[in-house]
């Protein structure tokens, strides 16, 4: 490792310490940049943790209104359980590349066609970024609802199909059970 440090030591021997000066700013230039990029990754995860939070209790809050109205069903709580965060799908154009071989066939040349996705880029606040087509919500993993009126079985089943449709989420993944 020293010999690496002598050859650097040795170029710039010849240099004044201005030079020096300016080699450490940009050093340092680029350990700030670095540092920023990391940031801001960490401030789209809380931003992700935030809107997932925010996602949830909206949800959770419109369905329990929603259900306390449907008779029979009582007081309600629910619980909703998240499977992934929110998932944005871009936009991509389609690009057929068309493949001509010759071949010792009868009739000489076979063709064939191969098609390459590529996303499409767009320039945003001087950043470049994948245009978003469709924002997916957030994909439900399970609900679980507690309500007064569960004693009743045609209550259960109205609360079940209601959360199932509201939610697209399939019935064996909701539990509807009695409050205290």
């Amino acid at each position: 490792m020293k010999a690496d440090f002598s050859i650097i030591k040795e170029k710039l021997a010849g240099k004044g310490k201005n030079y020096y000066f300016v080699i450490i700013g940009i050093i340092g230039i680029m350990l700030v940049a670095s540092g920023e990029t990391e940031t801001r990754k960490k401030e789209n995860a809380v931003q992700q943790d935030y809107f997932l939070y925010e996602y949830k209790i909206k949800t959770e809050k419109e369905l329990t209104e929603f259900l306390e109205n449907v008779e029979g069903v009582g007081k309600v709580k629910v619980i909703i359980s998240l499977e992934s965060g929110q998932e944005n799908i871009y936009a991509q154009k389609e690009k057929a590349v068309n493949n001509i071989k010759k071949e010792n066939s009868t009739d000489g040349y076979s063709d064939s066609s191969t098609y390459e996705n590529e996303y499409i880029i767009i320039k945003n606040t001087g950043e470049e970024q994948a245009l978003i087509e469709k924002t997916m919500q957030p994909a439900v993993q399970g609900v679980a609802v507690a309500c007064s009126g569960a004693d009743d079985i045609s209550v259960v089943l109205a609360v079940t199909n209601s959360v199932s449709v509201v939610l697209d989420v399939p019935t064996h993944k909701i539990c509807v059970t009695k409050m205290r």
